[in-house]
């Protein structure tokens, strides 16, 4: 299953994507990845129900310019007005359930 919904070529083409008001959760995945194929049908469940409140791009690590804080895969960042504000890496159910939540209030 394709789970990448985005290219980013370079810093640049990243940084227009973060360009948004709505929080930007970017995840970072890569095909072959065990873990990876655990977590996505349970990331894409959760970020379904925010729909229209995040702006959400799926990266496949192979194809898109390293970032220094993606040490591991899967690897969820989350920013607001262009600023990192969370890490997490596994993306297990609560830590995503929790971010979502927190990340989508007004």
């Amino acid at each position: 299953m394709n789970y990448v919904n985005a290219v980013v070529e370079d810093k640049a083409a990243f940084e227009r994507e973060l360009n948004t008001p709505q929080p930007v959760f970017v995840v970072f995945i890569s095909h072959g990845c065990s873990a990876c194929s655990d977590a996505m049908p349970r990331f894409l469940q959760i970020s379904e129900r925010y729909k229209g409140q995040v702006k959400v791009l799926i990266l496949d690590c192979i194809n898109t310019p390293k970032h220094p804080r993606v040490d591991r895969i899967p690897m969820l960042l989350i920013y607001r007005d262009q600023v990192l504000l969370d890490a997490l890496p596994g993306l297990r159910e609560d830590a995503l359930e929790k971010a979502f939540e927190q990340y989508t209030r007004a």
